[in-house]
């Protein structure tokens, strides 16, 4: 009633299409309220347990989309305005009161198990190097789990702990993978992770004195289903290391099929001053699972910049100058954009020593204003003297230099008198000064004295380390399938690292927008990676540059199901992961899959492009 009051009380300011919307909007909560009475009185509650296994048609029970999306918009309206540290470090104290579980006498259920990882069948793989991959050393790794689960056994807590690991500072680093990973039988949904260092007795680990410089958690080959990097400590009044753990926001969780496995990647650097006092120290990787069928299903995209065939994937940008870049592509289903902030979702990650800012927007690159011509590429002379890293086809990017104007101001003032305009604008991170827009941290350097009796604490580099900033939406992104994105950055040296002008590591940059979506189709759509390029059809130097689509074997293998059209061409195959196998050395298959796979996700449009955009002559004229 007081929905629907507030409804007619404001019908007179507004206009026809909105008046029809509050209409709708009264109505629909309205019949939730009737249903809540109805389900109360069958003796219902939101809190009745689900079926005891995870079908596709406990997927397809999804909320009704026009209140998710006035639940969206009502979040939003003071989001800006909250401090989240104390609801971040609550959160954290959650986790390591259950974890102590795992050690504590009271509960002999609970107790950490040493995992025999080829009695198992798990794939291991430790190698410790100084400087990266040169002196390399196969080092032993050991393995350890412990289940925390509620009273009722609906929830609770897989642990996961790696190492130990011995570090004599100097960037050295661990690198280290295990396939599968453990997972509890019991599991639905996925609704938290916490990857994070931590020392011998479990205390979470900051940096410095550990450089998490990526923790990956992969679905059936989906690497970015869950991750840390060395962006993910918050600065201290907004959590610190307490962003380390990340919750799906209430009342939605990622969904697990059976045949789906884990896989984890990681690699930490001891960041402390070479020759300190040997540390050890560990990985934890941990998931926590709900067996709860009513969640609503979100899934999982990692948005990142194309393929460079460079280490980590990175791209090479001006140090000194100020440069822009972007990525594009559409969605492959209909759906929104998860905006919450106290979660930490969405999420940006790059090197922030040269992130400036970051704007996604609901629109392709041409209908913002940013075009081809703009580009040009990155020379070799943007490269320190002394470093080893070489400029190729694929680094390019604009730099303004028209007008006087900041690339910040230019990219803006381009936007503002394109089709789109700054309207298609969704989701942002500027840094600045305040807590949230933090993205680097002055700490200041240690020793070995009696103020720091601990090896972790002792030989910190005075210097500037990174911290994650608040990504910030203007409200519910909502898009339909073949619906255009682009993500654009800013990138140029922090001049707080470069006041002596001594600095001389290359600008070597991920721009990665990391999101959870809820699909308005009949099925959660894929947990995906797109490394995708400027435009579609991109053309470097007579290179072509190929968008790649990471979506899961299971997911493949369940095309078929209807959440896109034409998708049903992996239906008469089975288990994608066995026909894989049996048949990747036969001649032509792969590539008919491939192409398979590009019509059924992409559509015939794209197959029928033409031609490839071309940018420039040879590797060395602009065009």
């Amino acid at each position: 009633r007081t929905a629907a009051a507030a409804a007619a009380a404001s019908m007179a300011s507004v206009s026809w299409q909105r008046k029809a919307c509050y209409a709708v909007v009264a109505a629909a909560m309205l019949t939730v309220v009737a249903l809540m009475i109805r389900a109360s009185r069958d003796g219902l509650s939101p809190s009745t347990p689900g079926p005891s296994s995870l079908a596709l048609s406990d997927l397809m029970a999804f909320p009704k989309r026009l209140l998710r999306v006035e639940e969206a918009r009502a979040s939003t309206a003071n989001s800006h305005k909250q401090d989240w540290g104390a609801h971040r470090r609550a959160s954290m104290a959650s986790y390591l009161a259950e974890r102590a579980k795992c050690d504590s006498p009271d509960h002999p259920e609970s107790r950490w198990r040493s995992v025999d990882t080829k009695a198992e069948g798990m794939q291991t793989f430790y190698n410790w190097s100084v400087p990266y991959r040169q002196n390399m050393e196969e080092r032993p790794l050991a393995f350890e789990t412990c289940e925390v689960e509620d009273a009722a056994r609906e929830s609770g807590w897989t642990f996961v702990r790696v190492g130990p690991f011995l570090g004599t500072g100097g960037y050295d680093w661990h690198d280290v993978r295990v396939n599968p990973v453990p997972r509890n039988e019991r599991a639905k949904f996925i609704t938290a992770k916490m990857f994070a260092p931590v020392t011998r007795d479990g205390r979470v680990l900051s940096y410095p004195p550990v450089h998490t410089h990526h923790a990956h958690m992969g679905l059936d080959g989906v690497h970015h289903w869950f991750d840390s990097h060395g962006d993910s400590i918050c600065a201290e009044e907004q959590g610190g290391t307490a962003c380390y753990l990340r919750e799906e926001p209430e009342g939605y969780g990622l969904p697990l099929r059976e045949s789906e496995h884990y896989e984890l990647e990681f690699i930490l650097n001891d960041v402390r001053k070479a020759g300190s006092p040997a540390m050890t120290f560990y990985m934890e990787a941990s998931l926590r699972w709900s067996a709860d069928a009513s969640l609503t299903p979100v899934s999982r995209a990692h948005y990142e910049r194309h393929d460079i065939n460079r280490d980590f994937s990175t791209i090479l940008l001006p140090m000194r100058e100020d440069s822009v870049t972007w990525q594009s592509g559409q969605w492959l289903v209909p759906g929104q954009v998860i905006y919450s902030p106290k979660d930490q979702t969405p999420f940006f990650h790059s090197h922030r020593s040269f992130s400036k800012g970051m704007w996604a927007f609901a629109a392709s690159p041409e209908e913002l204003g940013l075009s081809l011509d703009l580009l040009e590429r990155t020379p070799q002379s943007a490269v320190p003297e002394g470093s080893s890293a070489v400029a190729m086809d694929r680094d390019v990017c604009w730099v303004p230099r028209d007008g006087g104007m900041s690339a910040k101001e230019a990219l803006m003032d381009r936007i503002g008198q394109s089709e789109a305009g700054m309207d298609a604008l969704r989701c942002w991170l500027e840094p600045g000064e305040s807590p949230d827009a933090r993205t680097l941290d002055h700490v200041a350097g240690t020793d070995t004295s009696a103020l720091y009796p601990e090896a972790w604490q002792q030989n910190w580099e005075d210097s500037w380390y990174d911290r994650v900033g608040q990504v910030y939406c203007n409200g519910p992104w909502e898009f339909e399938d073949g619906d255009s994105y682009t993500i654009v950055a800013v990138n140029g040296l922090d001049p707080r690292l470069d006041e002596d002008g001594g600095w001389d590591k290359p600008n070597l940059q991920h721009v990665g927008f990391k999101l959870a979506y809820e699909t308005f189709a009949d099925a959660p759509g894929p947990n995906l990676e797109v490394y995708s390029s400027f435009f579609d059809g991109y053309e470097a130097y007579g290179t072509k540059v190929p968008f790649i689509y990471s979506i899961p074997s299971s997911y493949v293998g369940a095309l078929g199901t209807g959440v896109m059209p034409g998708t049903n061409w992996m239906r008469e195959r089975g288990d994608f992961k066995q026909w894989y196998e049996d048949h990747y050395e036969d001649e032509g298959v792969v590539k008919n899959m491939q192409r398979e796979a590009v019509l059924a996700l992409r559509g015939p449009p794209f197959n029928q492009t033409n031609g490839f955009v071309k940018f420039g002559e040879d590797p060395f004229k602009s065009p």
